[in-house]
C-alpha cells in the first residue's frame, strides 16, 4: 500500500504539477519524491487504522509461575522524586536506582529516595558509554539473578498493576520469541501548557501504531523505557549496544538477529514531555542524532526487507522534513518575478479566487492531496474520539515547533557526519518559563531563515509570496506560538515535575490495561 500511495502521489505530482523543461522544477520534483515516500507511509497507517481492530497479543489468563523481576530506574542529574516514589508495583519486584548524576545535589535526593523507598542505589565510577553502560554495569553485577527487566527513565510513571499484567504476555508460549515488550506511551505532566496542548493529539499517532500496524507489520521496537526484556538473551547478546545513542533501537536489533523479537502490549504508561521548547530542541536533537544511526546498523541487520523499510522510515521523515523546506527554498530563489507581476497575480486572484487558484497546477495537486487526507485526518480524529478545539491547538503548536527545530534538526544532521562521538544530553526537568528574548535567541536559526525568505520574496521573486504563504506562515508567527504556551505566563503554580506531586493519586494512572474508546475499529 505504501509503495502505491507513493508511485500515485509522485506520478500525479509530476502529471499536474511539474514543468520538465525547467530545471528548478525538476529538482523540486527529486525533494517531492523524497518527501512523497515518507507521506506515503504516514497516510497508509492512518487509513489502515480506521478498520484494523487492536492487534491482539497472545496473552495468559492467569501467570503459572513467579518470575523474578528488576525494575531499572536510570537518572543523570534528572531524577524526578515523584517518578521514584510511584514505583510501587503488586507484582513483587527488586528496584535498582542507576544513578550516573555528577550534580552533588542531585545525588543526595538519590540517597535520600533510596533510604526513604528501600530501593538498591547502584553508581559506578564513571559514565562509561552513558545510559547503555549503566545497564550493562547493573546486568554483569546483578543480571543472572533475574528473568526480566523493567526500565524507568527518569521521568518515567507505571500503574501499579503494570508488571504483572506485563508478565502475563511475556510468559504466554506463542510469545517465547519475542524479548522485548514495550509499553504504550502517555504523557503525565499535562498540567502545564506545552505538554498539555501536544499530549492530546498522540492518541492518533498512539492508536494507529502502537495499538495496531506495529503489531500486525510485526515490527522492532524498543524505546528504552517503560519497556520489559528478558534477561537472558540480553545477556547473550552482550547486553545492550553502547556504540550508539539510539540505544535502544540497536539492542532491539541485536537481539533480532539472533530471533528474538519485539511487540507492543497494549498497556499504558507514562513520561514526562518536556515543559517547554527549550527541552524540547535539547531531546529532540538527541533523538535526530539517533534517528541518523539508523543508516548504520539497520542495513546489516538479519531481519526482512520490510522490517528494515519500517525503521528506516523514522531517519526519512528528518530527511522529508528538510526536503520540503529545501523545496520552498527552490521556490523562492530558483524563479525570477517583478512587482508588477506580483499585483496581476493579486488582482486575477481578487476577481475570480476560485477558478484562479485551480488553474494553477501545483494549487491544484495541494487542493486535491489536501482534500483527501482531511476526510481521512477528519475520520481518525472522529474515531479516536478527539476534540477538533484539541487537534488544531496540538498541530499549531507542532507547526511552530517545527518552524524553529528545523535549524537545529539541519546542524545535528551535519554534525552526525562529520563528528560521530556519541553525545547524550539530558533532557531538563523543572524548567523556568521562556522570555521572548530567548525563544528568538534559540530560534535565531529560524529568525535568519525567515529574513533570508523575505529577501527572497522582495527582491526576486515576489509572487512566491503567494505559492508559499501557508508554508511561511507558521515560521513568521512560532515565536508568538511559543511565547503563549512557554512564556511567563506558563510558570508553575505548585508542583512541578521534581515536586511532591503523587502520581499515582491520578486516576488515569489507576491501571494499565488499554480500554480503547474507539466509535469503531
Amino acid at each position: 500500500m505504501v509503495f502505491g500511495i507513493w508511485i500515485t502521489t509522485v506520478l500525479a505530482f509530476g502529471a499536474i504539477a511539474v514543468n520538465w523543461y525547467l530545471h528548478v522544477s525538476l529538482a523540486q520534483f527529486v525533494l517531492m519524491i523524497l518527501f512523497l515516500f515518507s507521506f506515503a507511509f504516514v497516510f497508509s497507517k492512518r487509513l489502515l487504522s480506521l478498520f484494523l481492530p487492536p492487534y491482539q497479543l497472545p496473552v495468559l489468563d492467569r501467570l503459572a509461575r513467579q518470575p523474578k523481576v528488576a525494575v531499572l530506574y536510570a537518572t543523570m542529574n534528572d531524577v524526578v522524586p515523584a517518578c521514584v516514589r510511584a514505583i510501587r508495583q503488586a507484582y513483587p519486584c527488586d528496584v535498582y536506582l542507576l544513578d550516573d548524576s555528577s550534580d552533588a545535589a542531585k545525588r543526595a535526593i538519590v540517597d535520600r529516595l533510596a533510604v526513604e523507598m528501600g530501593f538498591r542505589l547502584l553508581r559506578r565510577p564513571n559514565r562509561e558509554a552513558f545510559k547503555a553502560g549503566a545497564i550493562n554495569h547493573w546486568l554483569r553485577a546483578y543480571g543472572s539473578e533475574y528473568d526480566y527487566l523493567v526500565l524507568l527513565d527518569a521521568d518515567s510513571a507505571l500503574p501499579p498493576d503494570w508488571v504483572g499484567h506485563a508478565l502475563r504476555y511475556s510468559e504466554h508460549p506463542d510469545n517465547a520469541d519475542l524479548a522485548i515488550f514495550q509499553g504504550m506511551v502517555n504523557i503525565w505532566n499535562t498540567d502545564r501548557p506545552f505538554p498539555g496542548a501536544l499530549a492530546p493529539a498522540h492518541e492518533m499517532s498512539r492508536d494507529e501504531w502502537e495499538r495496531k500496524l506495529a503489531g500486525y507489520l510485526g515490527t522492532i521496537v524498543c524505546y528504552g523505557h517503560n519497556v520489559l526484556i528478558r534477561v537472558k538473551p540480553l545477556i547473550d547478546v552482550g547486553g545492550f549496544d553502547e556504540r550508539y545513542v539510539s540505544e535502544d533501537f540497536a539492542t532491539a536489533i541485536k537481539l533480532a538477529n539472533v530471533g528474538y523479537g519485539s511487540a507492543f502490549v497494549p498497556l499504558h504508561s507514562w513520561e514526562a514531555m518536556p515543559e517547554n521548547v527549550r527541552g524540547f530542541i535539547k531531546r529532540q536533537n538527541k533523538w535526530t542524532r539517533g534517528s541518523m544511526e539508523f543508516f548504520s546498523f539497520v542495513p546489516p541487520a538479519k531481519i526482512s526487507p520490510a522490517k528494515k523499510a519500517v525503521l528506516l522510515m523514522i531517519p526519512m521523515g528528518h530527511l522529508a522534513y528538510v526536503a520540503i523546506f529545501a523545496a520552498i527554498l527552490l521556490a523562492i530563489f530558483g524563479r525570477y518575478s517583478s512587482f508588477n507581476q506580483f499585483l496581476a497575480f493579486g488582482q486575477n486572484l481578487a476577481s475570480a479566487p476560485i477558478e484562479y487558484i485551480w488553474s494553477i497546477p501545483l494549487f491544484r495537486f495541494i487542493i486535491l492531496l489536501t482534500a483527501v487526507t482531511s476526510v481521512f485526518t477528519f475520520a481518525k480524529i472522529l474515531q479516536v474520539r478527539l476534540k477538533l478545539f484539541d487537534f488544531y491547538r496540538a498541530r499549531t503548536l507542532s507547526r511552530a515547533i517545527g518552524a524553529i527545530m528545523l535549524p537545529h534538526e539541519v546542524r545535528s544532521m551535519i554534525m552526525y557526519l562529520v563528528d560521530r562521538t556519541r553525545r547524550f544530553p539530558v533532557t531538563p526537568k523543572d524548567e523556568p518559563p521562556m522570555s521572548m528574548r530567548e525563544i528568538l535567541f534559540m530560534g535565531r536559526g529560524t529568525v535568519a531563515l525567515i529574513g533570508l525568505m523575505s529577501f527572497g520574496l522582495l527582491l526576486v521573486n515576489p509572487v512566491g509570496l503567494y505559492y508559499n504563504i501557508l508554508w511561511l506562515a507558521p515560521f513568521v508567527t512560532s515565536p508568538i506560538v511559543l511565547h503563549h504556551y512557554c512564556g511567563p505566563r506558563t510558570a508553575p503554580k505548585g508542583y512541578a515535575n521534581g515536586g511532591a506531586k503523587d502520581l499515582l493519586a491520578d486516576r488515569r494512572l489507576a491501571t494499565s490495561l488499554d480500554h480503547p474508546r474507539n466509535r469503531w475499529g
